[in-house]
């Protein structure tokens, strides 16, 4: 991930402009640590951006085909 991708994200995410450049100089001095991103964002009182929780999410519907994608021809 470069700056411009951590910029173009965080600019997503809804992060005002002020925080983007702090966050930006932070990640030019030390490397972009993008656990470390969503813990500063979570102090600044933004939501997670990177690190996104779906472990949690159950789902208990399967995906089904109801009519599939290619023409099959049997030899019967």
């Amino acid at each position: 991930m470069t700056l411009q991708d951590l910029q173009f994200a965080l600019e997503l995410g809804c992060v005002m402009g002020k925080d983007i450049d702090a966050i930006l100089e932070y990640s030019q001095e030390n490397g972009i640590d993008t656990e470390k991103i969503d813990s500063m964002l979570e102090n600044l009182g933004y939501e997670k951006i990177f690190d996104n929780d779906y472990d949690d999410f159950e789902d208990d519907y399967e995906y089904i085909e109801k009519f599939p994608n290619k023409h099959r021809f049997y030899d019967d």
